[in-house]
């Protein structure tokens, strides 16, 4: 992957008690390493202003900043409410990316973001390796019809 300014991180739920859910957590881990790496210099949090009673980007700043990522490297995006409003909006400010979220959810969310005029690159947090093997099976059949969906939906 080369270096690029900007990650975005897709969100996937918080819990009742605002902490990033497990699938959540691996996102945000991927894109850590890719900052501490130095392959990008920001990182998009993307998700809903309303998630278990939380601001799902806001949860997402508090757990990056807790592993030593720098409040100013984080940009909060609460129109994030599914893939296709993240890349939508991405697309306003970006014409290169890095889009950070679980393998199975990758194609799509490379495509989306291409479709919207980004140069995006991809790199997926492997959930079943994470011990989240159920949600990864189940999560991968959704993908079926969210892909369909979203090349449904006008750009």
């Amino acid at each position: 992957m080369p270096e690029l300014d900007v990650a975005l991180v897709l969100g996937a739920g918080v819990r009742w008690d605002g902490v990033p859910s497990r699938i959540l957590q691996g996102r945000l881990d991927v894109a850590r390493e890719l900052f501490r790496a130095g392959k990008v210099r920001r990182i998009i949090v993307s998700g809903s202003p309303e998630s278990r009673g939380h601001s799902e980007p806001i949860v997402m700043r508090h757990y990056l900043r807790a592993r030593g990522v720098p409040d100013e490297a984080v940009v909060l995006d609460e129109s994030g409410v599914d893939t296709y409003s993240s890349c939508r909006k991405a697309a306003e400010e970006h014409d290169s990316l890095v889009v950070v979220t679980t393998r199975f959810h990758l194609r799509r969310s490379i495509a989306l973001a291409r479709r919207f005029g980004i140069d995006a690159y991809g790199v997926g947090h492997d959930a079943a390796a994470d011990g989240l093997r159920r949600v990864n099976a189940r999560a991968t059949r959704r993908e079926v019809l969210a892909t369909v969906k979203a090349f449904w939906l006008p750009r």
